[in-house]
């Protein structure tokens, strides 16, 4: 029998997410987010080389996970400190 997986935890460094409140005016879905915001994240330092070559632009993303939708995906940053404002938890 295998055991659910924890959607708070990054799958691509195995760090625990912050969970990050949306804006009111954002479409992400509910009240908050869980994002993984280590910087030390491979999928985020990546990130940062992979924007550049294919769109030239300056940014990166980070792991992000809905827990209302159940969807998962990239949240765009352009700053090592961009969302970290919206930190609500640890």
């Amino acid at each position: 029998m295998s055991e659910a997986k924890d959607k708070s935890i990054c799958p691509h460094c195995g760090e625990q997410m912050k969970k990050w409140a949306s804006p009111v005016t954002a479409t992400w879905g509910g009240e908050f987010l869980w994002i993984c915001f280590n910087d030390n994240c491979g999928y985020y330092q990546r990130g940062w080389d992979h924007t550049f070559k294919k769109i030239g632009v300056k940014a990166s993303y980070r792991h992000r996970y809905d827990p209302e939708t159940g969807q998962e995906g990239p949240f765009p940053v352009n700053s090592p400190d961009a969302g970290k404002d919206g930190i609500i938890d640890g």
